[in-house]
């Protein structure tokens, strides 16, 4: 429900996130670069925090949907994941990048440059790749104000470290409860 009993200064504050405000977060993934130095990126929060990021309390807090910037550095890779509940957009703002979706037991790649656009609704395991020589940088929008955290391919070293990670979190939280 919207409020229309605030000022405008209020509703700047609450409802825009400039870019001279965002910091570009390369620890929101980094437990992917444990795998691979290939998966380094960046996230740049601007509505909602993703699927993996911490609390981030300089966003504007989401009811339906995210929407980070993600830097893609040459040569590096949003790895395969799927999202079982949401679906996500990457839009390329800058450069060129490889789109990867998997439909069966075919990985297909698509390349998308300059405000191209790729739309992966759930339950497809799904991925970027940057081949150029140059940085790239794309929105990212998934459609939930929370979504699930994404798995990885089964028996792959990300799921494994996944899976370690849920369980060590799970036994933190339990630690909590205990105190």
């Amino acid at each position: 429900m919207s409020e229309q009993n605030i000022s405008i200064e209020e509703f700047e504050k609450k409802y825009v996130a400039r870019l001279e405000t965002r910091k570009l977060d390369y620890n929101a993934l980094s437990f992917q670069e444990q795998i691979s130095p290939h998966y380094r990126r960046a996230q740049c929060r601007y509505i909602g925090t993703g699927a993996v990021a911490a609390v981030d309390s300089n966003v504007i807090q989401a009811e339906h949907f995210t929407l980070s910037n993600m830097y893609l550095p040459a040569g590096c890779e949003g790895p395969m994941h799927l999202h079982e509940d949401v679906e996500e957009v990457f839009f390329v703002i800058k450069g060129s990048v490889t789109a990867r979706v998997q439909i069966g037991d075919t990985i297909h790649e698509l390349k998308l440059g300059e405000r191209d656009c790729i739309w992966t609704p759930p339950g497809y395991y799904r991925g970027v790749r940057n081949d150029s020589d140059e940085e790239a940088i794309m929105a990212v929008m998934l459609g939930a104000a929370k979504p699930q955290i994404p798995t990885y391919e089964p028996g792959s070293a990300l799921e494994n470290l996944r899976i370690e990670r849920a369980k060590a979190k799970a036994a933190a939280a339990a630690a909590e409860q205990q105190k």
